[in-house]
């Protein structure tokens, strides 16, 4: 697995961590590998803190991490941005009463280490990072509301996207109510500044939280209100909130709706120069697993009206599923985000009255769901085990994925 992109003290963490080695662990092993006998874990301390560069020890650190020189040497000409990592209290204040610090510089700072952290909870999952980006945001909205100048919009941007993500780390782990409050925040800072990429976003993210919670018409009206500001954000953006629109509309069972939003959907990425960062996986392969999805949903809502477009439709979204799987980044498909998606396809399969492929994907989608801790993937699994040991009790696939259940 390829290290996230981080700076070097917070990458000699995530690697220590990785392969499950304490700082004094770490610190016997290099003096093992170096024969010298006077490092400890003070020093891998203050490595990780960004007190110290290890540039001498870049060889040794390699070995003992499992890792390519490259990748550390890569790390060490990064900027440190370990003051934005900023969890004691002490230190908060200091960095807030020292306001000339609060720059432009810092903000683009903090941008880059969200990216990072966008990055990272594609390779470990939402509640791996969620604790940890929380306080970090905390930090960057009172950085922001401290801000003075012509730097302030800068601040106040970066915290948006700050907001912005802890609302999706919360939602993802389903904390609704926590979301929402940092999606509002997300709002309130992006409309301050004209962001209108961010405050379409936050919208269209809260109109997320609302499909998720079974309320269907508020997606499509947060949707829809994310939608209004057209001509002044980017079609990544816009492409977002029209695809969301038209799940909702399949959820109801206007195809005609349905069909007309992903294609003007899947237009506006393919017109995209480039993607804002909180956009960064949107491609036409993408598109095509939303579209799917959104088969998926229509032919549940057709099945439950008796409606013989059902069967045509779970097999358009096993089509759109697959094809669209295939094409997308294979780094992040193996997020955990991402195999929401391999459920769709089980999900699909399920309801095309093929239980084998069903639970083969399922299994799929449950080894990444264990490897993230994702409670609420790993629940939703359940669930259709649940209803799939009682509809095929024979099927061996079934038995199987009842297995891995248990497995924990």
């Amino acid at each position: 697995m390829t290290p996230p992109p981080l700076p070097l003290p917070d990458l000699l963490k995530h690697l220590r961590e990785r392969v499950g080695m304490s700082q004094a662990q770490l610190a016997e092993r290099l003096c093992v590998i170096t024969g010298t006998y006077t490092l400890d874990r003070h020093y891998i301390s203050r490595w990780e803190r960004g007190k110290r560069k290890p540039v001498d020890w870049l060889p040794a650190l390699a070995v003992a991490l499992e890792v390519g020189l490259d990748v550390l040497e890569e790390a060490a000409a990064r900027p440190n941005v370990q003051r934005l990592a900023l969890t004691d209290p002490a230190h908060q204040a200091a960095a807030l009463a020292e306001r000339r610090h609060i720059d432009s510089s810092l903000a683009a700072d903090l941008s880059q280490l969200l990216a990072a952290n966008r990055r990272l909870e594609d390779r470990v999952g939402s509640a791996t990072i969620k604790e940890t980006v929380t306080e970090q945001t905390v930090i960057a909205t009172r950085l922001a509301a401290e801000a003075r100048g012509p730097d302030r919009a800068a601040m106040v941007t970066a915290a948006a996207g700050w907001e912005q993500f802890t609302g999706w780390l919360h939602a993802s782990t389903g904390d609704h109510p926590t979301a929402i409050a940092h999606y509002r925040a997300a709002l309130e800072l992006a409309q301050e500044v004209g962001d209108h990429d961010m405050a379409a976003t936050a919208l269209s993210m809260r109109g997320h939280v609302a499909w998720m919670a079974g309320h269907t018409g508020p997606m499509i009206g947060l949707s829809q209100a994310a939608q209004r500001d057209a001509g002044r954000i980017s079609p990544t953006v816009l492409a977002l909130n029209v695809q969301q629109e038209a799940r909702g509309h399949a959820i109801e069972g206007d195809h005609y709706r349905m069909e007309a939003g992903l294609d003007r959907a899947a237009d506006l990425v393919a017109r995209a120069d480039s993607h804002p960062d909180s956009q960064y996986f949107y491609s036409p392969a993408f598109l095509e697993m939303q579209r799917g999805m959104a088969y998926r949903l229509a032919a549940d809502s057709s099945r439950d009206r008796d409606d013989a477009t059902a069967p045509g439709l779970y097999q358009l979204a096993i089509n759109s599923l697959a094809s669209g799987m295939a094409a997308f980044d294979p780094a992040t498909m193996e997020s955990e985000w991402a195999t929401w998606y391999v459920a769709e396809l089980a999900r699909a399969y399920a309801g095309a009255a093929e239980p084998g492929p069903a639970a083969f994907y399922a299994r799929r989608a449950l080894i990444v769901a264990k490897a993230a801790a994702g409670a609420r993937l790993i629940g939703s699994i359940e669930e259709l085990h649940q209803e799939w040991a009682t509809r095929w009790p024979d099927e061996v696939e079934v038995a199987y994925l009842g297995e891995d259940l248990a497995a924990g």
